[in-house]
């Protein structure tokens, strides 16, 4: 049993092998890191990366901290609010998000989400026998969004008016754009772009299957509360935006200054050109010392040794 344990996190792994980056980040349920120390080493090495990540301007009034009771019921009810209008997901796990910005500086170009997970429908495929606790969940953001945390709570006590929904965890994120990029030439649907996460559970089947499936646009409450609240629209909001957020934010680079590919062909053209150079070279240094040893030989046979013809 524990041999096939190790074998379904090692698959879970290598499925997980592309997003697992400064811009990408993966939490492993309890269940997965009781039984298996194979996932010890993944968590030293998603700490790395999180250690690499720039930290926030100093100048950034952004004060990170888990929401008190209160706001936790807040961001509560108008999760439950809007999740109750779903009538079913994409995704075979049966679950929905609930994804908000709780602060963000505009200066500092840092931002703090909330992100709720709630198991909304029965799980359906091959999903069907999956544990809760034995779904693994993956985030990847827009490649201008660099994390410094990702701090799982438990989740608070908080009172269900009338919901089918069962919230399964809470996750605190800290984000922060890079630096060059000038929010200003950005408008509210292309910087939610580069805040919107692309959400994946992933599990195992007989602990040796890996599984997985995407929690789409449709499978969620986005930004119901806090920042840019109620300005969410499917479509509108997605990662062929935050491409062009990007490019748009980007620094102006003067035309000319740059290759802007690389000089392959000048690099031929110069190993070409020293070749010749350097086979006219000591061809020339050849003939310069022949010339000279000419001149000695015929000097000794005239008999005037040391002088020039």
């Amino acid at each position: 049993m524990h041999f096939t344990s190790i074998v379904a996190t090692a698959l879970l792994l290598l499925a997980e092998a592309d997003i697992i980056s400064a811009k990408a980040i993966v939490h492993l349920p309890n269940a997965i890191r009781r039984r298996n120390h194979l996932q010890d080493g993944m968590k030293r090495d998603v700490d790395r990366i999180l250690r690499r990540a720039p930290q926030m301007s100093s100048n950034g009034n952004l004060s990170v901290s888990t929401p008190n009771a209160n706001l936790n019921q807040t961001i509560s009810d108008a999760c439950i609010l809007n999740l109750n209008k779903l009538t079913a997901v994409d995704n075979a796990a049966g679950m929905a998000s609930c994804y908000n910005i709780i602060q963000y500086d505009q200066k500092a170009g840092a931002f703090e989400a909330d992100l709720r997970l709630y198991q909304m429908f029965t799980p359906t495929g091959k999903f069907a026998n999956v544990p809760v606790n034995d779904v693994m969940i993956s985030l990847t953001y827009p490649a201008s969004t660099t994390f410094q945390s990702l701090t799982k709570r438990r989740k608070r006590d908080v009172e269900v008016r009338q919901s089918s929904a069962v919230e399964v965890q809470q996750y605190t994120l800290f984000g922060t754009f890079e630096s060059n990029l000038d929010l200003s030439k950005l408008n509210e649907t292309q910087i939610m772009s580069l805040m919107l996460p692309d959400v994946k559970l992933n599990a195992a089947i007989d602990s040796t299957q890996p599984i997985m499936t995407n929690v789409s646009a449709s499978d969620g409450a986005w930004f119901v509360i806090g920042q840019f609240r109620n300005e969410f629209t499917t479509g509108l909001v997605d990662r062929t935006v935050a491409v062009a957020a990007i490019a748009a934010a980007a620094p102006f680079v003067l035309p000319g200054t740059t290759l802007g590919i690389f000089p392959t062909g000048l690099i031929v053209t110069c190993a070409w050109t020293f070749l010749f150079l350097l086979a006219y070279g000591l061809g020339t240094i050849g003939r310069i010392q022949y010339r000279s040893a000419y001149r000695k030989r015929k000097a000794a046979q005239a008999g005037r040794t040391g002088k020039r013809i």
